[in-house]
């Protein structure tokens, strides 16, 4: 991976082949548009909503005009948790930029993490 002085890196962990072993890589970045917020920067209200999904139409009409004029204002937003409201914007590796092997380690490393929060939440969801 040649860098050129305006080249965008992050740090990713990646596994290898065997998967026996994890180490640390600076890859080739790129800026995307957030999967959480959408771009929008913010939770969008989200906070003041029961399960943060928005409000039935029957929640809505129980607000008063106020509240209401506020809620659609912006004032109950709150920065992204992924992008913390960095213009909606999050750094994502640059595929077509980065060696084979490295996305390789790093697809596998991810599947890895997916699968121990999986198993995570299941022994929690039995009582563990």
């Amino acid at each position: 991976m040649r860098k050129s002085p305006d080249t965008i890196s992050i740090t990713v962990n990646a596994t290898d082949e065997q998967g026996e072993y994890e180490e640390t890589l600076q890859v080739p970045a790129k800026w995307a548009i957030c999967p959480v917020c959408e771009g929008c920067g913010t939770d969008r209200g989200a906070g003041v909503e029961c399960d943060g999904g928005g409000f039935t139409s029957s929640e809505w009409a129980e607000q008063d005009d106020d509240f209401r004029k506020d809620y659609l204002s912006g004032v109950y937003d709150r920065p992204c948790a992924e992008c913390r409201g960095h213009a909606g914007r999050v750094l994502e590796i640059d595929r077509e930029a980065c060696d084979p092997a490295t996305i390789a380690a790093y697809d596998l490393h991810q599947r890895e993490e997916a699968d121990y929060r999986h198993m995570c939440a299941m022994e929690r969801r039995m009582g563990a």
